[in-house]
């Protein structure tokens, strides 16, 4: 028997951990992931201010293993009526079962200019860039050219307010208060909806919403970007000049699966060979009523 796990982020390991002990010796399992290492996701912003966090949020998945093997290449594609993965470097798996774990990718909506002119946040790359790309505006806010200064606004806006905007927000405006330039930086976060952190419940929205103007974040709900150029975000409510762009705001399926993330119930079954769980899904209750996308919620 042949099982594949696709995806080394919490779910993929988890349930890879768990086969480990349970499938029996004869089984052969595979975990494969395009990185090779574990990344502690909800903790990646914190690498934004301090990149000497990322050994920490980022462990080789050979060390986490005990009898899977480790197959380190991007999945292009899944033919589940075949049974078999295709790899991009040509390679394809076969499997008598497989567990889609790939988690998601930043979504960007067909929004003209986004996906060119943001930074996402999804890998270790992104913190890194997210930093250098903040310096840079702090840099050229004391530029010795005046008209080169006076071009720039100072504002660095982080588009879509769940949990990953609001952290990446509050990280930026302590990297402004570390630096000194509170004062000449502004932190701009923005959400469609009416409220931060949708999704989650009132009290909590309102202390998080509380938290980050404390910290000097400005928060601006119910705007929806439309068009972006390198110098200014167009919303529906008028344009905003900015200096740096970090887009936060969505998440859709992995390109091998369509960019679809497909709905599964409790018992995670894409059909009788093929499960789905984490970001790849959208997982719904006996109701039909979509499951919180929790950890808590998932092991239950």
């Amino acid at each position: 028997m042949d099982v594949l796990v696709l995806g080394g982020g919490y779910a993929g390991l988890l349930v890879t951990r768990k086969l480990e002990r349970r499938l029996p010796d004869s089984a052969t399992l595979t975990l494969v992931d395009d990185t090779g290492s574990h990344l502690v996701q909800h903790e990646l912003h914190r690498a934004i201010r301090n990149p000497e966090y990322t050994d920490d949020i980022s462990v080789p998945l050979t060390e986490l293993l005990e009898r899977a093997s480790l197959r380190e290449a991007q999945v292009t594609d899944i033919d589940r009526e075949a049974r078999t993965v295709s790899l991009a470097d040509g390679d394809e798996l076969g499997y008598d079962y497989c567990v889609v774990a790939f988690g998601a990718q930043t979504a960007y909506y067909d929004i003209e200019g986004l996906r060119a002119n943001a930074t996402p946040l999804k890998r270790l790359e992104h913190a890194a860039a997210i930093r250098r790309e903040f310096e840079a505006v702090i840099d050229q806010l004391g530029h010795d050219d005046p008209e080169a200064t006076t071009e720039r606004s100072g504002r660095v806006v982080v588009g879509g307010a769940g949990l990953s905007g609001v952290q990446v927000a509050g990280e930026l405006a302590a990297m402004a208060r570390d630096r000194g330039v509170e004062d000449d930086i502004e932190v701009l976060l923005l959400e469609q909806l009416l409220t931060v952190a949708p999704g989650f419940p009132e009290p909590f929205q309102r202390a998080t919403h509380e938290r980050l103007e404390a910290q000097g974040v400005t928060v601006r709900t119910d705007t929806t970007v439309t068009v972006v150029d390198e110098r200014q975000i167009s919303t529906e409510a008028g344009g905003i000049d900015y200096d740096q762009f970090v887009w936060t705001g969505g998440i859709r399926g992995n390109d091998a699966m369509g960019g679809d993330r497909p709905q599964v119930r409790a018992d995670l079954r894409l059909d009788a060979h093929t499960f789905a769980l984490g970001d790849a899904v959208r997982i719904v209750d006996a109701d039909g009523e979509p499951v919180p996308a929790s950890a808590s919620a998932a092991v239950r």
